[in-house]
This record gives structure tokens, C-alpha cells and sequence, in this order.
């Protein structure tokens, strides 16, 4: 009997261990801010830049490790899901006063997504506002003010 039951136990304990599926989060995540940067004097062809970006302001800045010295004609910008605010550094490389500071606004909405990739960040009323003005950032046009993904670009910036 004791075997019996210890068998029976053995075979349900197994059972329950290897039935579990291993889900995988398929879903998109948290979108991040698309910038893109398009060439002033003929507008609808992209420019690249060798920038330096950084996130914060004085000690609490923090440089963003990939974009630091690489040509690049587009950005992907985490947003802070725990603020309604985050302010960007962009500077040329090798430019002396060439930095300018972008400010942006937002309020966020978590969404459930699925059991696997649990909740992700949406952002609405998006504002860019460019709060230095360096000279070699001629402006800027914002595409959207509802950032829901990744796949297009939320902000133009010509220069």
C-alpha cells in the first residue's frame, strides 16, 4: 500500500513538473522615443551625426553608451516610466558648444500585454522641446504625441 501510494505520488509529482510550458514573451515591450535626423537643406533625406548623448543633468547625468561617438541618423530613447519628464544632452563630437538640451513631457498608461510579458508602458501628450539652441540643430517637428511602439519615427530634427 505504501508503495502503491508513494508510486502514485512520484508519477503525479513528475507529471506536474514536466507539464508546465515555458511562455515566451512574444509582445512588444515598452516602446522607446524615435528620433531621426534629416539633412536642413534638402529635408526628406536622413544625415548622420557623430554625437555624444547623455540623460540628467550635472552629477546625475549618465551617458548613453551607445550613442557615444558613433555616426548615427536615428535615436532610440528610453523614456522614464516613473516620471512625467526626462531631459536629453546631445553634443557633437569634437564641436566645442555644441550641445543642446531636449526636454520631454509625457504621462504614461500601463497596459496589460500577456502572462509572459506582464505590463508595458505607453506614453501620451508627448512634448520634445529643444531648450538650447546651439545653431547647428536648425529644428525640430514632432511627429506624434501618442508613442505606442518603435516601428516610426516620433521627432524629426534637421540640422
Amino acid at each position: 500500500m505504501k508503495k502503491t501510494f508513494f508510486l502514485i505520488l512520484s508519477v503525479g509529482f513528475l507529471a506536474t513538473l514536466f507539464s508546465c510550458q515555458d511562455e515566451f514573451c512574444l509582445e512588444p515591450t515598452t516602446p522607446n522615443l524615435t528620433v531621426r535626423f534629416y539633412d536642413k537643406d534638402t529635408v526628406e533625406n536622413t544625415k548622420a551625426l557623430n554625437l555624444i548623448v547623455w540623460i540628467g543633468s550635472g552629477t546625475d547625468s549618465v551617458a548613453l553608451p551607445d550613442y557615444v561617438g558613433t555616426s548615427i541618423d536615428s535615436l532610440s530613447l528610453p523614456l522614464d516610466t516613473q516620471n512625467t519628464f526626462v531631459d536629453y544632452h546631445f553634443a557633437i563630437l569634437d564641436s566645442v558648444g555644441s550641445q543642446e538640451e531636449i526636454s520631454i513631457t509625457y504621462s504614461t498608461e500601463d497596459v496589460y500585454v500577456s502572462k509572459a510579458c506582464g505590463f508595458k508602458s505607453i506614453f501620451h501628450d508627448v512634448t520634445f522641446t529643444n531648450t538650447t539652441n546651439s545653431e547647428w540643430l536648425s529644428k525640430s517637428e514632432q511627429l506624434s504625441t501618442e508613442i505606442t511602439n518603435e516601428t516610426e519615427a516620433h521627432v524629426k530634427i534637421f540640422h
